[in-house]
Formats: structure tokens, sequence, C-alpha cells
């Protein structure tokens, strides 16, 4: 009998996923570059939610800098009831599964705004086919567990590599520099594996504390927010705590006004031109809470880091297992995996997916 993929397998299957994916950046999103190339855009505009939307966020720092535009990201809701359409706009939806229902009604709503709907997914045969005018496939595969990770990552590898394609095409970025990117995208595949470890290490060092989360913020700044995102969503939906993600400033302006001894809080320095105030910030909060870590960088025994740190815009690739494995460890340990009797009438409420993925 076929043993049944966890959690931990599609984290410790990401580093080769995204190696293979890497091998053809160009024609891995030559699809969606050909599209973006193809008119005189101003703006992306990313149309994403849960996992997707988070992806998005991690990728839009390093997508506004190697291409020099403005990237938006709307949740599907926001983007089908308040989108005010601009024709310089490159607009595309993405949901992994290929069957979000709000991913689906955003592709409707391109289409009545006489715009060529592109949906972005791992499930080409998805019902992304039925709706889409093109679908394309950002070459993860199909993720069986419903917390999703190799996804997450894949994805954001996906996203700049189709900014770095874009970049060159455009003349933007030298040939020089598309390579060099390119070998650290390669090379974070190599510190993923390298953090993977260390965080195997750091839990069963702090596993009192982090067995025994009440209330989780993560924090962070620039590419950092992307991770910070997907580690509350992460924890949240697997451990099922309340986590919360926020700006590291905005987090000192009301959120922090409730901290005491029991929170659990993670300061995510991505060692760029935040980072001095970043390690202010952790040092501010460890004072109150003993349960509070610190990733990027070697501060004191809470904290987990690689010595080998790349552009700071790239941290997502290699930091975010970290918070994975902690979510996967703690409820398998816990046997959280279990939802609440009520959430089965809660989701025949309100559907998030179509009725071709529940059968």
């Amino acid at each position: 009998m076929k043993k049944k993929n966890t959690m931990l397998d599609y984290i410790e299957l990401t580093p080769s996923k995204v190696l293979e994916n890497i091998k053809n950046p160009q024609e891995l999103t030559k699809t969606l570059t050909d599209e973006y190339i193809a008119n005189n855009y101003n703006e992306i505009c990313i149309v994403a939610s849960g996992s997707s939307f988070n992806s998005s966020h991690c990728a839009k720092p390093f997508m506004e800098d190697i291409l020099g535009v403005r990237v938006n990201i709307l949740s599907p809701s926001n983007f089908t009831n308040y989108y005010k359409h601009n024709k310089t706009d490159f607009i595309f939806v993405i949901s992994q599964s290929g069957y979000s229902t709000n991913a689906i009604e955003a592709l409707k709503k391109m289409k009545e705004l006489n715009v060529k709907a592109i949906g972005v997914t791992s499930n080409v045969e998805s019902d992304f086919k039925e709706y889409a005018d093109i679908v394309v496939d950002y070459k993860v595969g199909i993720e069986t567990v419903g917390y999703v990770t190799v996804g997450v990552i894949t994805l954001i590898q996906f996203l700049m590599t189709f900014a770095l394609n874009a970049s060159l095409q455009l003349n933007k970025i030298s040939n020089e520099k598309y390579d060099e990117v390119i070998n650290e995208i390669k090379k974070s595949t190599e510190l993923h594996k390298e953090i993977q470890e260390k965080s195997h290490k750091f839990i069963q060092k702090h596993y009192k504390s982090l067995s025994s989360m009440q209330k989780v913020y993560v924090c962070s700044s620039g590419a950092g927010m992307g991770i910070a995102y997907e580690a509350a969503l992460k924890i949240g939906e697997t451990v099922k705590v309340p986590a919360f993600a926020y700006d590291a400033e905005e987090y000192l302006h009301g959120p922090n006004l409730q901290l005491s001894p029991e929170y659990t809080i993670f300061i995510i320095d991505t060692n760029d031109k935040d980072s001095e105030r970043i390690k202010q910030i952790y040092q501010a909060t460890k004072v109150v809470s003993d349960n509070t870590f610190f990733i990027g960088s070697n501060i004191d025994e809470n904290s987990i880091y690689s010595d080998t740190n790349l552009n700071p815009l790239l941290t997502p690739l290699y930091y975010l297992p970290f918070f994975q494995l902690i979510s996967y460890q703690i409820t398998e340990d816990l046997h959280r995996w279990e939802q609440h009797p009520l959430l089965k009438e809660f989701k025949k409420i309100a559907v998030s997916k179509s009725k071709r993925f529940e059968d």
C-alpha cells in the first residue's frame, strides 16, 4: 500500500522542485511573459487568496525591484467588487487548485471588463480551463495535503522568474544580472535544506514554548511581510491558535499593547535597510515575553538563521520552511489536524471550492 504524503514530505520535496523548475527558466513562464510584453503595461495586478495571496506578497518586492513597475495584490472579492479597471494593468488570477470559487468569479469579472482572462494554477484540468482564456501551469503538480507548502515556494519562484524574464526581454536588466539572480535562486535551495535541518533542532530546543503556543504574532517588513502572512496562516490553520501578521512598525502602534508573557512572537529580519530597527523591536518584545524568536541573524539563543545570506528580496525562498515545519510538527504532536465538527456545516453555507473539487 502506497504511503500517503504528509505536509512534511512536501516541505522536504520543495528544494528539488524549485531546482527542476528553474532548469529552463524562460520556458517556465513563457506564456505569461509573452502576454505581458505584448502590451505596454504600467502596473501588474495579481488576484489571489490564501497561500497564493501570501506567495504573491513574498514575490512582490522582488518583482517591483527587477521590473521597475508597481505590483498590486488584490483578493478576488476586492477585485470582483471594487477594482477600477485601468487598461495599462496586466492582470492575472492565481488559484493553486483551480477550483476556488472566488478566483473563478475574478476570471468572469475579467471577461466582463473585456480583458483576457489569465489563470495561473497547478492544475490545468481544473475548473480554470472552463473560465480562463489562458491557463498557465506554474509547474508544482498536485499537492494532496490541504495545507500547502511546496506550492507556496514554487509559486514565489515562478513569479520571481516571470519578472526576471520580462525584465530581460524588455532590456531592463543585462544577461549577466539575469544569470546572477538565477544562480541565487538555485543557491536558495541549499539554504532551504539548511533551514530545514536547523528548524528540526530549533523545535526540539524550544519545544516547551512552541508546543504551548496560545496567541501568536509574526512581525516583519519588506520582503519578510509575505513570510509573516504565510507563517500566521499556517500556524493558525494547523495548530489552530490565533495567529496574526503585522508590519513591524504597525505592530508598535496598537497590537503590542496587549502583549503579555504568554504570547509567542516571531520577528523576521531579511537583513535589508530596516534590519537594525527590526532587531530593536525584537529586544523590546523579549522584555515582555520569553517566547520571542528571531529569524534572520544570530542575536541570541532564540535565533535561527543562515550564515549565507542572499539578496534580501529572495529570503522567502528559504526562511518559510521554518514556519512550515513548526506548523507540521506541533500539529502532529498535539493531534490538532482534526477540525471542529461544526466546520462541516460552516463549509456548506460559505462555499469556497467548486463542486468538482469536492467530487
